[in-house]
């Protein structure tokens, strides 16, 4: 009997106990959804009170849903990302127990705006925002301020993959949610965003009717007034208005104490000059250039190399060598240990573009109907799977021994691809060298045979000697029809390749002899030409290229 009644009190302490826990976590979950209505307008506060919490003594459904407001507060308070393991187990969590929660679209879109943030550019970016998208859509009606969120975000990662025209696509969604909602700030944001995109295509007109709706925001967005301010600076200088695009960069330097967000003021200064060279006014130009120097806050920057060649370009239009040269040699070495960052980047931007989620959940489900029928006849015929399996094994080896043959027969044949190639080079540089060796081999001989004679006692000697020189000045001049290189060979040492024959024989020669890292110098010696004829030849030379999409990293500037 006594055993009876301890075994009914533990019962009773097991409710209470579990009455209170479900209490507990009531009073959390009313307290998270209040925080989480006023998560836009006050995040600094909703972030200093989930400080407070202890995140330990909470529920997994209330931790779960304390990480998701810690990731939107903290973005809405500019915090870097170091990582993203944080949403992603909020994602897992509502994907595993409650996936039908408006948090688990959250989530996905927070993943997707986190590794952003972190700069992640392959597709694990686009593929939560695109789930979500695709949960958004199969609802009866859509949260506005979801599909903002989730739009938005997809229309940057178009914008950001240069797709313009399904960038604004997205756009014109988020718009639409953003009335919806009756939010100012994103409907600003959309309009901000929509301008550039406009911009990007050189859309004028329509870039002009975006500004228009954004310039209506000054002074009743105050923290959007840099924004705006910016917008019409850019919009001035591409119709060609430099001295209003200079006013309202100015107009930013004033109101820079008002942001929130950590605004890069070397850029803003690098903008800065940048108007004042458009304007001509390489002074003032000088000044803030050496500013934008000054206040580089992130010294790794890949791109702090602009502003050592902005004051570089400057410092020789104003005929300063010394200091364009200093600076421009700060600018090649910043340039140069910003190449591995640039290759990272390239390599990223090769990975896959698309959504393959969505056709893997398929190939899963149908895949799991087969198996069910599979199942079955695994059982009759597993011997002939036996004989199969060896079948394949034998066939696996010899399918190796094949692919390792014809490996090696694919290195040989590079090998001497290699060869052929340094072949031809060898060649080309012998023919070069015995093109110059052969005109100083002459010269020397002919002008023995003249100096064995008494100048006094044969005035023509002179004139012999100047008709010498003249031939031979001829023949160098020449040189490049001479020393011709085939396609092979020129694409051998420039990596270049010129099917629409755009550059001639003299811009080859040039060329090929960067890629053999030949100085101004030595161009000048074999091109029989002097030095200023040199640079004036390969500016326009770069400049053709440019106008014809031909790379111009030979030039190594």
């Amino acid at each position: 009997m006594q055993r009876i009644y301890l075994f009914f009190i533990f019962i009773i302490i097991l409710l209470i106990n579990s009455s209170c826990k479900k209490a507990d976590e009531k009073i959390w979950l009313d307290k998270f959804t209040t925080w989480d209505s006023l998560i836009d307008s006050i995040p600094y506060a909703i972030s200093d009170s989930l400080s407070l919490v202890d995140y330990h003594s909470l529920s997994r459904t209330n931790g779960a849903y304390y990480n998701l407001l810690k990731v939107i507060s903290d973005d809405k308070t500019y915090v870097d990302f170091t990582s993203d393991s944080t949403i992603n187990s909020v994602a897992a969590w509502y994907k595993g127990h409650n996936p039908q929660n408006t948090n688990y679209i959250r989530a996905l879109a927070y993943q997707g705006i986190v590794r952003t943030r972190m700069g992640v550019k392959d597709s694990t970016v686009y593929e939560p925002l695109r789930e979500a998208d695709r949960l958004l859509q199969s609802m009866p009606e859509p949260d506005p301020s979801l599909g903002y969120l989730v739009n938005y975000f997809l229309g940057n990662i178009h914008y950001n993959s240069r797709n313009y025209s399904s960038a604004a696509q997205y756009y014109q969604k988020t718009l639409d949610y953003a009335h919806k909602e009756k939010d100012s700030t994103h409907i600003f944001d959309t309009y901000l965003a929509f301008f550039w995109n406009e911009l990007q295509q050189k859309n004028i007109e329509h870039s002009k009717v975006l500004l228009d709706s954004l310039s209506s925001f000054y002074i009743h967005l105050p923290e959007k007034d840099y924004y705006i301010l910016n917008t019409q600076s850019v919009y001035y200088d591409a119709i060609g208005e430099p001295e209003l695009a200079l006013g309202r960069v100015k107009e930013q330097l004033k109101i820079l104490y008002r942001q929130k967000e950590n605004i890069d003021v070397s850029r803003l200064y690098f903008n800065i000059s940048g108007r004042y060279i458009g304007l001509e006014q390489l002074d003032s130009a000088m000044v803030y250039g050496k500013l934008a120097i000054d206040f580089i806050e992130d010294p790794n920057f890949r791109q702090n190399h602009l502003y050592y060649q902005n004051v570089a370009d400057i410092a020789e239009k104003q005929g300063d060598y010394l200091i364009a040269n200093k600076f421009r040699k700060e600018a090649a070495e910043l340039y140069k240990n910003s190449v591995q960052d640039r290759l990272n980047t390239q390599i990223a931007e090769i990975e896959k573009k698309y959504d393959l989620t969505e056709s893997e959940n398929m190939a899963l489900r149908a895949h799991q109907q087969t198996m069910k029928i599979i199942i079955g006849a695994l059982i009759l015929i597993i011997g002939l799977i036996i004989i199969i399996m060896n079948i394949h094994r034998v066939r696996k080896d010899t399918k190796m021994q094949l692919l390792v043959t014809e490996n090696k027969l694919h290195q040989q044949e590079l090998q001497s691809e290699i060869m052929r190639i340094e072949a031809r080079k060898r060649k080309w540089l012998i023919k070069l060298y015995s093109n110059i060796s052969g005109r100083l081999t002459f010269l020397q001989d002919e002008f023995e045979k003249l100096t064995q004679r008494y100048v006094s006692s044969q005035p023509k000697v002179y004139k012999d000697m100047q008709k010498i020189l003249k031939t031979t000045d001829t023949e160098l001049r020449d040189i490049s029809v001479t020393l011709a290189p085939d396609e092979q060979t020129f694409y051998s040492y420039t990596c270049i390749k010129d099917e629409q024959d755009i550059l001639n024989a003299n811009e080859k020669l040039i060329l090929m002899l960067l890629s053999c890292e030949a100085d101004n110098r030595q161009l000048a010696t074999f091109m029989n030409t002097t030095i200023e004829s040199i640079r004036v030849r390969k500016s326009q030379l770069k400049k053709k290229m440019l106008e014809n999409n031909i790379d111009i990293s030979i030039f190594g500037e």
